[in-house]
């Protein structure tokens, strides 16, 4: 008799304790107002932080747990508020979309420091996605970021890849075309002319389609608006130029009087926009148009 009251007394003390446990666990989870307040304060201390911090800042927020992830699974009806980071996951990766936003428009530092920066942020972006914790809207807004990542380090393959997989947002078209402008790129630069005429052109028929006829793109570096004209024009000139060097001095002159009407298209568009007519005038007398 002895031994059960001491059995029950000690299974007592320990519901007490898990009760006790789960209390203080549901006590310490956020409510609304506080986790808003908390965003404020990680943004603004994330926005403050050097460049060069943002990959391990982000890595740091993503891997802050009170217990661990596995720890969780085995035990579901504890409060999530255990096995969750400080902010929540769809939060850091917008602080990450904002990371990669950060890098396209500095122009302070050295390219090969923002390569690097940038190349930390595609690594742990693709951790976050990974990890599958994402709501969807959130996964599909920060591989969008990714591509523009990829762009910039001109990591053509990475790209590639990641459009190889479908772009939400996007049809199987313009994934296609973007993937033949980048093969241009990489064509370009392995001196592969015709290859990336071959490419180009792919791109400039999609650009020229109705699916495309209000397109507009923003650098977010300079603030100089693309109009779908100004970037078929933009490419008809890569052609001609690739023509060129190849000495087909036929192709160049015809691929110059197809970017011609484009370009005047392009300037009436832009008229009223000083920064983008500055930088496309300045564009065409590069050209000798």
């Amino acid at each position: 008799m002895k031994k059960l009251i001491v059995g029950a007394v000690a299974i007592a003390a320990i519901a007490v304790a898990v009760a006790g446990c789960y209390r203080w666990l549901w006590s310490v989870r956020q409510t609304p107002e506080q986790t808003r307040e908390t965003e404020k304060a990680v943004r603004r201390e994330f926005r403050k932080a050097p460049l060069d911090e943002a990959a391990p800042r982000l890595r740091k927020m993503f891997d802050e747990h009170f217990f661990t992830v596995k720890f969780g699974k085995k035990f579901t009806l504890l409060p999530s508020v255990g096995f969750a980071p400080r902010v929540s996951y769809d939060f850091i990766g917008l602080l990450t979309e904002e990371a990669f936003i950060r890098l396209a428009g500095d122009m302070k530092s050295p390219k090969a420091d923002t390569d690097r920066r940038i190349k930390e942020l595609l690594d742990f972006s693709a951790t976050l996605i990974s990890a599958d914790k994402l709501t969807s809207s959130a996964r599909d807004s920060l591989r969008e970021r990714r591509l523009d990542g990829y762009f910039l380090i001109d990591d053509f393959d990475g790209a590639i890849a990641e459009l190889n997989k479908g772009m939400p947002g996007h049809t199987p078209e313009w994934c296609t075309s973007t993937v033949a402008k980048l093969r241009a790129h990489k064509a370009m630069n392995a001196k592969q002319n015709k290859e990336a005429i071959k490419q180009l052109k792919i791109f400039i028929d999609y650009m020229l389609s109705d699916a495309m006829k209000d397109f507009e793109d923003s650098d977010p570096a300079n603030g100089v608006i693309y109009s779908r004209e100004w970037v078929v024009a933009k490419n008809y000139m890569r052609c001609a130029n690739l023509s060129g060097a190849d000495g087909d001095e036929k192709a160049k002159a015809e691929y110059i009087e197809k970017a011609k009407p484009f370009y005047k298209q392009a300037a009436e568009k832009a008229k009223d926009d000083e920064v983008s007519m500055k930088e496309l005038a300045e564009e065409m007398k590069s050209f000798g148009l």
